[in-house]
């Protein structure tokens, strides 16, 4: 299957909108994209398949420019399991690794999201932190972190070099 992975622009916008409120319904808006756009141009990766928007995901950096986040992540239920969600993670931690004074890559994740956590972790995110009731009573998120040092360089990837140095 040929995927596509590319920086998405404001054209892809209607598209990106249609997905989210397919597999994310009432957590995502044309404004809400907008804005991620203005903030964040170059760290908003798109997937194809066949000319074909089939996910996306947004990072994005803290105001003091140390901490880095993977915002969001979105693969079209039709093509979930295939890799894309992990090619998306790629895409935007080669992406933060362009900003030297990053110290870490944070991301938010739901405790019962196993997939997504155990995809995380293959690339040596760890639990940083639980909130409790963040999400509403009893409905907690966790932060997961991975140190700008074991932020896989791509060229290292391609040539064979280990993902994470530190596992």
């Amino acid at each position: 299957m040929d995927i596509r992975i590319e920086l998405a622009k404001r054209d892809d916008f209607s598209e990106m909108i249609q997905l989210a409120d397919l597999t994310l319904p009432d957590r995502m808006n044309l404004h809400e994209l907008k804005k991620y756009i203005e903030l964040f141009p170059e760290l908003i990766f798109k997937a194809t398949h066949e000319g074909k928007l089939i996910g996306f995901g947004c990072a994005g950096i803290d105001m003091y420019q140390t901490t880095g986040w993977l915002l969001f992540s979105n693969v079209h239920q039709e093509y979930q399991g295939k890799g894309i969600g992990k090619k998306l993670v790629e895409a935007r931690l080669q992406a933060l690794r362009q900003h030297t004074t990053l110290q870490r890559v944070l991301v938010t994740v739901s405790e019962t999201n196993i997939k997504s956590i155990r995809a995380l972790e293959a690339f040596g995110f760890t639990l940083a932190k639980k909130e409790e009731d963040y999400y509403g009573t009893g409905k907690q998120r966790n932060i997961m972190e991975l140190p700008m040092l074991t932020i896989p360089n791509l060229a290292d990837k391609e040539a064979g070099v280990a993902m994470n140095p530190l596992l």
